[in-house]
C-alpha cells in the first residue's frame, strides 16, 4: 500500500455542523464554510429589504398624518370636513351657514316641528310671521321652493350628511343677511298627500300609512331635483293649520288660475274668469271629468250632489288623515299637536302668535303687521251649494274632524 493511505475513520462534526471524513477534512470544510456565509448574505439582503419598505411606508404615513393634521387641525375636524362635500364653496363663505354645517355632533338637532297645512291655508304666512317674529329660519320638504342662492346651488339639509332633508330655509330673510338655525326646534313646511288638483278618487283617496310617508317626502336640489323622504319618526311636534274649507277651495283655484298664465294657456284663461264665475266653471269642468270615477267610488246613485265634490272631498280626508296619520307614526310617545285656525289671525292676532311662539320655544324678538285677511271671498257660493258642501264634508268627517271645522258651516 501507498503510505498516503491511512486507515478509514467514522465521520465526525466539524465546527459548522457538517460532516466529514478525516481524510478529507480540508476541502470539505472550506466548501460548505462558503456556501453556509453565501446563504447568510442572502438572508441579510432580505431583511435589510423588508426593512426599507417598512421604514418608506412609515415616512409616508407620517408625512400624510402631518399634511393632514396641518390642513385640519385634527381627526374630528376632519369629519367636519367630509360632511361639507357637496356643499358648494360659495355657501361656505357665510358665517351663518358655515356654523350650521359644521356640527355633525348634533345631527338632529334642531328637531322638526311639522307645519301640516292643505295647500294654500295660511302657510306661506304662518311660515314668514314666524321667522319675522322669532328671526329664525324655517326648513321646508321642498327644496325647489328654495332660492340658494344661484342657479346651480344645492340647498343644504338641515342635517348635514343627510340630504333626504327637509332643507334649512335659510335665506329666508333679507339677501345676504340668511336667518340663522333655531337651537331646539325648527318649524317644517308639509302638505303631505292627499291634495292633487285635478285628479280623480283613483288618485286622492289614501291610507294613513301613505299619507304619512307623503308627510315625510319631498325633493331635494343637487342641483336636479330628486324626490325624497325622511322617516317621520324624526318629526317630535306638528301644527296643524286649518282654513274654512270655501274659502281655502276659492284660495286654491286662484293658484290654478295663477299657474294657467305662468304656462300661458290661453284657451282655459278664456273659459275660465278670476271670479266667481270662473270658479262655478272650474268646478263643474272638473265634476264632469271625474263622474265615471266617483260613480264607481261613491255608487252609481250615491255621488254627493256637492259642488266640486272632489275638492271638499280631499279637504275632509286631508284632515282627517292629520289624525289618522300621526297615530300610527311609530313613536314612544304621542306626538304633540297644536290646532291653529287660520281666521284666528284676524280675529285674536297677538293670542295666536304667542300659542305658536310658545309651542315653538321661541322668543319674540321682531315686530309684526296688522293681519290683513281678503273680503272678497264671499258670495261665491250659494246658500243650497253650501249646504250640500256641509252634507259632503259631515258625511266623509271623523268624529274629530267634524268638531274642529263645523263650526264652518250654518247649523
Amino acid at each position: 500500500m501507498s503510505r498516503f493511505m491511512v486507515r478509514q475513520r467514522t465521520p465526525v462534526q466539524d465546527e459548522n455542523g457538517l460532516s466529514s471524513t478525516p481524510g478529507t477534512r480540508g476541502s470539505s470544510s472550506s466548501s460548505s464554510s462558503s456556501s453556509s456565509t453565501s446563504r447568510m448574505k442572502e438572508t441579510i439582503k432580505f431583511i435589510l429589504f423588508l426593512c426599507g419598505i417598512v421604514g418608506t411606508c412609515y415616512f409616508v404615513s407620517m408625512a400624510e398624518t402631518k399634511s393632514i393634521t396641518k390642513n385640519f387641525g385634527s381627526s374630528s375636524s376632519l369629519e367636519k370636513t367630509k360632511t361639507t362635500e357637496t356643499i358648494p364653496e360659495a355657501r361656505l363663505k357665510d358665517k351663518a351657514i358655515k356654523e350650521f354645517i359644521l356640527k355633525p355632533e348634533k345631527e338632529f338637532t334642531p328637531s322638526i316641528v311639522w307645519l301640516m297645512s292643505f295647500p294654500n291655508s295660511g302657510t306661506s304666512y304662518t311660515m314668514m310671521m314666524v321667522a319675522r317674529a322669532s328671526k329664525m329660519a324655517y326648513a321646508t320638504n321642498y327644496a325647489t321652493e328654495v332660492w340658494p342662492g344661484g342657479d346651480n346651488d344645492e340647498v343644504p339639509s338641515i342635517y348635514p350628511g343627510r340630504p333626504e332633508g327637509p332643507y334649512w330655509w335659510g335665506l329666508s330673510g333679507k339677501k345676504g343677511t340668511p336667518r340663522p338655525m333655531p337651537d331646539k326646534y325648527i318649524l317644517t313646511k308639509t302638505h303631505c298627500g292627499s291634495r292633487c288638483m285635478n285628479c280623480g278618487p283613483d288618485e286622492y283617496v289614501e291610507t294613513p300609512e301613505v299619507f304619512l310617508k307623503r308627510c315625510a317626502s319631498g325633493h331635494a336640489r343637487r342641483p336636479d331635483f330628486v324626490n325624497v323622504d325622511y322617516p317621520p319618526e324624526r318629526v317630535v311636534k306638528a301644527i296643524h293649520l286649518i282654513r274654512n274649507p270655501f274659502h281655502n277651495l276659492i284660495a286654491r283655484y286662484h293658484l290654478e288660475h295663477r299657474h294657467k298664465g305662468y304656462k300661458n294657456n290661453t284657451n282655459w284663461l278664456e273659459h275660465h274668469k278670476n271670479d266667481e264665475e270662473g270658479l262655478q266653471k272650474h268646478c263643474a269642468d272638473l265634476d264632469g271629468r271625474y263622474r265615471k270615477q266617483d260613480e264607481t267610488f261613491f255608487g252609481k246613485d250615491k255621488v254627493p250632489n256637492a259642488i266640486c265634490r272632489g275638492e271638499f272631498y280631499k279637504w275632509t280626508q286631508w284632515h282627517n288623515l292629520v289624525h289618522e296619520g300621526l297615530k300610527v307614526m311609530k313613536t314612544e310617545q304621542e306626538v304633540p299637536v297644536l290646532t291653529v285656525y287660520y281666521e284666528d289671525y284676524a280675529k285674536k292676532f297677538d293670542e295666536t302668535v304667542t300659542n305658536i311662539l310658545d309651542f315653538l320655544e321661541f322668543e319674540r324678538k321682531g315686530n309684526l303687521s296688522t293681519f290683513a285677511a281678503r273680503s272678497d271671498y264671499d258670495g261665491y257660493f250659494s246658500e243650497k251649494q253650501v249646504k250640500d258642501a256641509k252634507e259632503l264634508v259631515k258625511s266623509v268627517a271623523s268624529e274629530k274632524t267634524w268638531a274642529q271645522v263645523k263650526h264652518y258651516f250654518p247649523s
